[in-house]
């Protein structure tokens, strides 16, 4: 009798244990959860970013009256760069984990210029070979792109992508010519008299100017919120002019400077914070 007690208790005890370790094979349910298959970049995001920009440009002049042809004046190269500052703010969409598609505005704050200067001799202007020099300042002083961008994601967090788009700039122009002797000349109606020490002419443009971008760039991400941005962008705009003006007389003589092209290189880096 009590061997059957005892093997009846064994084989519950058995029972208990293979049930138990089964229900432990199961993990619990509040410990079961879902791993996405790779970062999602789909969404809204916006950022800062700062970086540098250079580019050539050139003037040329042409007068504008007969007292202004009695002039030649030279054109001229010179170099424009400085610093920029700015900021953006876009919408990726993600077709898969390998390819995205987005649109990207951004606005920046730039301070690079440069100034060419050209000699010519005045005529009339205390003699018929006083040299005097005509400079021409080209400042970019803010401009902006709207952009397409299209990109591969290499690895789960590192996206590679090209973009273009349309380009928009803020480009001041000044003119100033200083008389280095006193003088004056009349032809037609149109004339100019110079002082020595002031400027004998003078003038100035300043234009909201339209073109293109193109670039490539990286972005990183460092969590899955926040991006860091590196970019190359070469921006073109249209070709400005501005007007040198003769001070100090009723009908003034003057000279047209037609600048090239506005174009430049950026490279900027920056951050951004996904929606």
């Amino acid at each position: 009798m009590k061997r059957s007690i005892l093997c009846v208790t064994a084989l519950l005890a058995l029972g208990t244990a293979s049930a138990t370790a089964e229900e432990m094979a199961t993990p619990p349910s509040q410990f079961i959860t879902t791993t996405e298959p790779y970062l999602t970049w789909l969404g809204f995001y916006a950022g800062i970013n700062g970086g540098y920009g250079w580019g050539n440009s050139s003037v040329s002049y042409s007068p504008n009256d007969p007292a202004a042809h009695t002039n030649a004046i030279p054109s001229t190269d010179f170099y424009r760069d400085g610093a920029i500052a700015g900021g953006q703010i876009g919408f990726n969409w993600q077709f898969n984990s390998h390819w995205l598609a987005g649109v990207e505005a951004d606005f920046q704050w730039s301070d690079f210029d440069g100034t060419g200067q050209s000699s010519s001799h005045l005529t009339n202007i205390g003699s018929a070979a006083t040299l005097s020099t005509i400079s021409a300042n080209q400042t970019v002083s803010s401009f902006g792109t709207v952009r397409a961008r299209m990109g591969a994601i290499i690895m789960n967090s590192l996206l590679l992508y090209g973009t273009g788009g349309l380009a928009f700039g803020q480009v001041r122009e000044n003119l100033s010519m200083p008389a280095a002797a006193t003088g004056a000349l009349t032809s037609g109606s149109f004339s100019y008299s110079c002082v020595a020490g002031t400027t004998c002419f003078a003038g100035s443009s300043s234009k909201t100017l339209w073109g293109w971008s193109a670039g490539a760039g990286a972005e990183y991400a460092i969590t899955s919120n926040l991006t860091f941005k590196t970019e190359l962008l070469y921006v073109y705009l249209e070709a400005p002019s501005a007007t040198a003006v003769a001070t100090g007389v009723a009908t003034p003589a003057s000279f047209t400077a037609t600048f090239a092209p506005v174009y430049f290189a950026v490279v900027r880096g920056g951050v951004n914070l996904r929606f």
